[in-house]
């Protein structure tokens, strides 16, 4: 893509899930946008090289912090995965319109029910404690606070499901275009990109064969080019 088309809409800023840092999850896209347009990898407090640990009010704490990156280089276009840098980015779509040219949710499902989240979020503590490979590698991303972060994480969604939680008339209020791009082994997160355009008028989707929750990094370069085709075809304001 002509560096011209990347720049016209500025910065992209990637928002990792959780347990996840910037790299980890957009690797790829990074080597791919970065030649050519400004990126903004951010890692979410608690998360890899972010200098804030996890506090109280986890949920508030982060959306601050992104809005004071995207205040900081300007307007841009937000690539968000999972349930953390999703709902965050959905957010600020809403709080912050002037902020958010387009969005990009990946690895999510709007309006997901709270038991299954609940579900997803306990399965990383019982995953840390059966993979201790696992545990070593959340140590060698963000140190041994990952468990605090989880934990600060965990109690703000259960004190405020509806902010990590956002329904499909959530994303149909927003201003700039939403593009959900999700993998085809999940089936509910397939069912959501499939459905998309039912979510509102400036929503679309993709499925991804052969990916999973992960698609961005599962299948990266199908991944780049549908998001590339997304600002190519008017995906921004």
């Amino acid at each position: 893509m002509p560096a011209s088309t990347l720049h016209r809409d500025g910065p992209i800023y990637l928002l990792h899930g959780l347990l996840g840092t910037a790299y980890a999850h957009f690797g790829e896209q990074i080597r791919a946008w970065g030649a050519d347009g400004r990126v903004v990898p951010v890692d979410l407090p608690g998360h890899g090289r972010c200098p804030l640990d996890a506090g109280p009010g986890y949920l508030d704490q982060a959306y601050d912090y992104v809005a004071s990156i995207m205040a900081r280089f300007g307007p841009g276009r937000l690539v968000a995965a999972s349930y953390l840098g999703g709902p965050l980015a959905v957010r600020l779509a809403a709080r912050r319109p002037e902020l958010v040219a387009s969005l990009v949710l990946t690895g999510f499902v709007p309006g997901l029910a709270r038991a299954a989240f609940g579900s997803q979020l306990e399965g990383f503590h019982l995953l840390a404690a059966e993979q201790p490979q696992l545990a070593a590698e959340y140590d060698r991303l963000h140190g041994t606070r990952w468990k605090d972060t989880l934990t600060a994480f965990g109690d703000d969604c259960g004190r405020r499901p509806e902010l990590v939680l956002p329904g499909a008339a959530a994303l149909a209020g927003l201003d700039p275009p939403v593009l959900i791009v999700n993998g085809a082994l999940k089936s509910a997160e397939r069912s959501a990109a499939e459905r998309a355009t039912e979510f509102g008028p400036r929503i679309s989707g993709v499925v991804l064969a052969g990916a999973g929750h992960l698609a961005s990094h599962d299948a990266p370069a199908a991944f780049t080019g549908a998001v590339d085709a997304f600002w190519a075809g008017g995906g921004a304001r």
